[in-house]
């Protein structure tokens, strides 16, 4: 892990070389304390959390919050009722958003997992490095390509067919 933030900030520092004018969109996360690009519209806010997981367990932890606290007023215990009457009586799909699913499904289809909220986030991020306005679809692209890549590693033979029949086990 140590390694990967080691390299994450040197990325971070070679940009910042590079282009000196996103020093402003660089915040720190309240949480973890990681330093990572945010919009310009949210730049010198000391409030914001990472795309690397800090945001999402916050709005869980938030709407758990938000949820017990409306259920213990009278409005809400009688909702629950009435939603608890209902379990095992219809199914309900639950919508994360529509462009969540397809990033979702798409990078499974590619037989990788990626993460909606990194890919998201990687947009803007890129966004903002190389001054254009980049499509969602081109960083699922993009990322497609460097996932599928080979590792660099040499192995023996021996090594790569072990590996294969494990992955593929009957």
């Amino acid at each position: 892990m140590r390694g990967l933030l080691l390299e994450y900030y040197f990325v971070l520092r070679s940009v910042l070389k590079t282009k000196p004018n996103l020093r402003r969109c660089l915040v720190r996360c309240c949480h973890c304390r990681i330093f990572f690009f945010t919009h310009p519209c949210n730049a010198g806010r000391k409030d914001l959390r990472c795309p690397f997981g800090c945001r999402e367990a916050y709005g869980k932890h938030s709407s758990t919050q938000r949820s017990v606290e409306y259920y213990r007023t009278e409005q809400g215990k009688s909702k629950k009722r009435i939603q608890n009457n209902k379990r095992g009586k219809t199914k309900t799909a639950v919508d994360i958003g529509e462009r969540r699913e397809e990033i979702e499904k798409d990078s499974a289809s590619n037989g990788s997992k990626l993460d909606a909220g990194i890919a998201i986030y990687l947009c803007m991020a890129l966004s903002l490095i190389e001054g254009r306005r980049l499509k969602l679809d081109e960083i699922l692209a993009m990322m497609a390509r460097i996932m599928r890549q080979h590792s660099m590693e040499r192995h023996r033979r021996i090594d790569y067919v072990i590996a294969h029949l494990m992955a593929n086990d009957p």
